[in-house]
């Protein structure tokens, strides 16, 4: 089932319904600011899509009852993959936001052929498992662990040669037969954490994303703030222009390997991460200054509600982190007595293996039908 072309009207009034699953039309109207008679032919337009449905009556103050719209969930579904250095999963979701199903696809070389034809193996398991029809699948989100230098075209670590400098978006379309949208892991990862994590409770954030590499995603009023070429967000440059050490989880297996604990690879040393290993105390000496630098610039240059730690970085450890934040302006002079406004400082919610591709995939519905 191929999903008609909505009026610009509807998708956002699509997009106010999906937020909150159920909604009657006089929240509709009071959110949207809308007319009813302009809601009514929404909601008329995206029932006739099949994208929701009218239900019973509510009670929304006072006046009459009225008719709650519910979204369909099984009206499309869409994949997610994020690959990282070493990594690669992938989610499918429903209209609902929902995850319906995941699974890991790492293959030894991280090839782009063999991670893709497991994406569609994977796709194609779920609709014959279901019996759902395929058609309303509306397309690929895939996040890769690089910065952007053409729409489409990523710059990752070496790890992902194959993945690297071509555009992603028609390369993969051609094999999947189906639309296919590019972005990068924090910011993917940014997205995942405002459909289903800490970031649901915020309307402006930066999520802070620490893997192989360093990275975020920024959050304002609710949408993705990509910047003009798609690499807002890529903060690793900071350190190095500042001498500072980079932290990363790179840095965090070399000191423990420097300490006595070998780990056979990214992802074991995430699996098995102990805060009580040798070590985990001189990577936090090392790199905490620099933590607390990124924090202060990030808090002073976006002023958002909330700075989220998250990415791979293994949650007890990111609790450590964000605990001991020392703030710029606790060496500086109170003025009159009042400091700016505290920014809330979070651990993400999300598993990292689900945040990326679970971006990746609301990428495809905001980017087709709620935009």
């Amino acid at each position: 089932m191929t999903i008609r072309r909505l009026s610009a009207r509807a998708r956002s009034v699509l997009s106010l319904i999906r937020r909150h699953g159920q909604v009657s039309r006089a929240v509709l109207i009071r959110e949207s600011g809308l007319s009813g008679t302009a809601i009514f032919r929404a909601t008329e337009e995206l029932e006739a899509a099949g994208l929701v449905r009218s239900g019973e009556s509510v009670i929304a103050g006072r006046g009459q009852p009225s008719t709650a719209i519910h979204i369909e969930p099984d009206a499309a579904f869409s994949l997610g993959l994020s690959v990282m250095t070493d990594r690669a999963d992938v989610v499918l979701i429903d209209m609902a936001g929902t995850v319906r199903a995941r699974r890991e696809v790492t293959c030894p070389d991280m090839s782009r052929s063999a991670i893709i034809a497991a994406v569609l193996r994977f796709g194609d398991d779920f609709f014959a498992a279901s019996g759902l029809d395929r058609r309303r699948l509306q397309g690929l989100g895939v996040a890769v662990a690089g910065y952007f230098v053409d729409p489409g075209t990523v710059n990752p670590g070496f790890e992902l040669e194959d993945w690297a400098l071509v555009d992603l978006g028609e390369a993969i379309a051609r094999d999947v037969a189906m639309p296919v949208l590019v972005e990068n892991i924090a910011n993917a990862a940014a997205l995942g954490e405002r459909l289903l994590g800490t970031g649901a409770r915020f309307e402006s954030f930066c999520y802070i994303n620490v893997a192989a590499g360093f990275g975020a995603g920024i959050v304002v009023d609710g949408a993705l703030m990509r910047g003009r070429h798609g690499n807002a967000g890529e903060i690793g440059g900071l350190f190095l222009s500042s001498g500072r050490v980079t932290p990363n989880l790179a840095t965090l297996r070399d000191c423990l390997a420097d300490h006595g604990v070998h780990c056979d690879g990214m992802s074991d040393m995430i699996a098995r991460f102990d805060p009580d290993w040798p070590g985990v105390e001189a990577w936090l000496a090392e790199h905490q200054p620099s933590f607390s630098y990124l924090f202060g610039a990030l808090r002073f240059t976006l002023d958002c509600e909330a700075l989220i730690l998250g990415g791979r970085l293994p949650r007890a450890l990111a609790r450590r982190i964000v605990d001991a934040i020392d703030w710029p302006e606790n060496h500086w002079p109170i003025r009159r007595g009042r400091r700016a406004p505290a920014t809330a400082t979070m651990v993400a919610h999300l598993e990292p293996e689900l945040s990326g591709p679970l971006g990746a995939a609301a990428l495809v519905f905001h980017r087709t039908l709620f935009d």
